[in-house]
């Protein structure tokens, strides 16, 4: 029998084998595709499929936290498509360090899904993100962000900190607005509220934090919120921490550092803690400049050291790092706690109007007059000599406050006495007692 002969009652002997081989490569390459995405989730949800026996989620993975993943960078152009891979390397980057989700790099595994396209004109660019809801394909928010490019780091160190603040607040607030009672929609419901100006608010978090406490009592992130909650008087009144609530939020921060010392968020809130509530400045400053150290895009600890050299550092700098912060960040960070921090440097450097404009600029802002923003505001229209304002503001803090006085007061964060001393004159100038 000559070789032809063998061969080909050989192949006609495996054809099945053969099929099996073909079949094979046949996936293989299908996988290896970009249809190979699309055709995993299609095998992945065909596993789950069964009434009988469902998944917890409609999820391959288990993990609590909201699981992003970022489809490649796209672009109107080559040039785009480059500058999409160098901005896309720093998006992951500063993803991966949040606190509070987590980046997978398969979108089987995720909740939510970021598109980021890329356009480049001349030295412009324009990058859009796009946020998609992976359980009913939902785009539930988007956003359009633009750069010089011609200083090229400096560029995609700032595109960098707006989309991944962005995804990490909007993916935060879409996971905590679920129909879920689940600890983790709780825990993220907590943290929000102290963004929240309403001090029910923060009142109604705190009953929750503590109803988890015990139970919770090695879940950093718990810790934090419950310890930053803990501060409700440095953000909605005027006198200082009682002294139960100051122990308490110092041994709940301390421990939320210790249970997870890469949480740049533990680190933030510590560091605010010991900044308002014990006037430690060098604390603080080691504490904001660790959350750093994970995070170096952390909008909220970057805002920390701006808001500390305010007060106690290089004013000037850190009235141009807050500004400048408040200018290259989403919205939400333009908050009304750092626009009523410019005004307290303002009113420090003697630029008494600008201090009441800051002030002024905090409360329309916020829609709301807070306690804090009004005694900035009474400080710098009694040291402008505008008593219009002043006494308007002074009666606005009588009618919220009837027992507030000078005496009464919690310092403000001022290291130096001649800062404060200036601070309480315009009070005084404002009729304060």
């Amino acid at each position: 029998m000559d070789w032809i002969t063998f061969i080909t009652n050989w192949f006609g002997e495996n054809e099945s084998v053969l099929s099996g081989i073909a079949a094979f490569v046949v996936i293989a390459g299908l996988l290896l595709t970009s249809f190979g995405r699309y055709f995993k989730i299609f095998l992945a949800k065909s596993i789950y499929s069964s009434e009988a026996n469902p998944p917890p989620t409609n999820k391959i993975r288990q993990e609590s936290k909201p699981a992003i993943y970022i489809e490649p960078f796209t672009g109107n152009s080559d040039e785009a498509l480059s500058f999409g891979l160098e901005l896309n390397e720093d998006v992951r980057r500063a993803v991966t360090n949040l606190t509070g989700s987590i980046l997978v790099n398969d979108v089987v595994l995720a909740d939510y899904i970021a598109y980021i396209n890329v356009q480049l004109t001349g030295s412009r660019s324009r990058v859009t993100l796009r946020l998609q809801d992976r359980d009913n394909n939902e785009d539930f928010w988007s956003g359009r962000f633009e750069a010089d490019i011609e200083n090229r780091f400096e560029a995609i160190d700032q595109l960098t900190a707006k989309l991944s603040s962005s995804i990490r607040y909007e993916v935060s607030i879409r996971f905590t607005n679920r129909e879920d009672d689940s600890f983790e929609v709780e825990l993220g419901r907590m943290g929000f509220a102290m963004i929240s100006l309403d001090p029910a608010v923060w009142a109604e978090a705190r009953v929750s934090a503590e109803k988890w406490h015990d139970e919770q009592s090695e879940n950093s992130m718990l810790q934090a919120i419950y310890g930053g909650l803990l501060m409700h008087e440095i953000a909605h009144g005027y006198g200082p921490l009682g002294d139960e609530d100051s122990e308490k939020a110092e041994r709940a921060l301390r421990k939320a550092v210790a249970l997870n010392n890469r949480s740049d968020f533990a680190h933030t809130m510590l560091g605010r803690y010991l900044f308002y509530g014990q006037l430690d400045f060098a604390g603080a400053r080691t504490s904001y400049s660790r959350s750093l150290d994970i995070n170096p895009l952390y909008g909220v600890g970057l805002k920390g050291l701006a808001i500390m050299d305010i007060f106690c550092g290089d004013t000037a700098k850190g009235l141009e790092l807050c500004k400048d912060a408040n200018a290259n960040t989403q919205s939400f960070q333009r908050d009304e706690q750092s626009m009523r921090s410019v005004a307290a440097g303002e009113l420090k450097l003697g630029n008494f109007d600008q201090a009441v404009n800051w002030a002024e600029q905090a409360i329309r802002h916020a829609g709301v007059e807070t306690t804090p923003s009004l005694i900035i505001l009474a400080a710098a229209a009694g040291l402008a000599d505008d008593g219009i304002v002043a006494t308007r503001t002074v009666n606005s803090l009588k009618e919220k406050h009837p027992e507030i006085s000078i005496d009464t007061m919690r310092r403000w964060p001022y290291k130096d006495d001649a800062d404060w001393e200036l601070f309480v004159s315009g009070l005084r100038k404002a009729e304060l007692s």
